[in-house]
């Protein structure tokens, strides 16, 4: 295979990566199908079933794929912002994209809910949720250091409220997300406090 045609089919890949990302967020795992999921990424329906056996597998490449993009972001954070910065953004960015993408959160809710029925989805939600705890653990540790003696139990109990916190907000929008969040860091910062 020539460059150009590997260049052309991760290009392709991606966009109906990206395009499945679209549909599922909006219209729910059940309503997206693969012909409307071919028609957004602009490539022929017979293409996705070259990439993707599945809706199932295509799923998973999402999640997978919003995965790494976490983990590459959370290795940026680490690596150029102090202690201080560190602490905000690991505070205020779940905050953020709750109002900036909630799509995301959507989707995440439903494939908790598919994961718990559908075992094609079982192993997808526990790398989900473990590529998770091992960023917000890394974060956990670059900002308090040994000052907090289980940082993977912290992260977990971080994941969770994240997770609670946008459902709460996506469910009813007059839910007062910054005095939740504003709670969620005092409760954080009273671990560094501890003698």
């Amino acid at each position: 295979m020539s460059k150009k045609a590997a260049s052309a089919g991760a290009n392709n890949r991606s966009l109906i990566v990206s395009a499945a990302y679209q549909l599922l967020a909006q219209e729910g795992y059940d309503a997206a199908t693969m012909k409307e999921i071919a028609q957004v990424a602009g490539v022929a329906p017979g293409l996705i079933h070259y990439y993707f056996n599945s809706k199932d597998q295509l799923l998973q490449e999402v999640l997978y794929t919003a995965g790494e993009r976490y983990v590459n972001e959370v290795e940026r954070w680490c690596s150029t912002l102090s202690a201080q910065q560190l602490l905000e953004t690991t505070f205020t960015e779940p905050k953020q994209r709750v109002m900036r993408e909630p799509e995301w959160f959507r989707l995440r809710c439903e494939l908790f809910a598919l994961g718990l029925r559908n075992p094609n989805f079982h192993e997808a939600v526990q790398v989900m949720l473990a590529t998770g705890r091992q960023c917000i653990t890394r974060l956990v540790k670059q900002i308090a250091g040994d000052a907090i003696a289980n940082p993977e139990a912290t992260a977990a109990v971080l994941l969770a409220a994240f997770d609670g916190l946008a459902l709460q907000k996506l469910a009813d929008p007059a839910f007062d997300l910054d005095s939740a969040y504003q709670t969620l860091l005092q409760m954080f910062m009273a671990q560094l406090d501890e003698p």
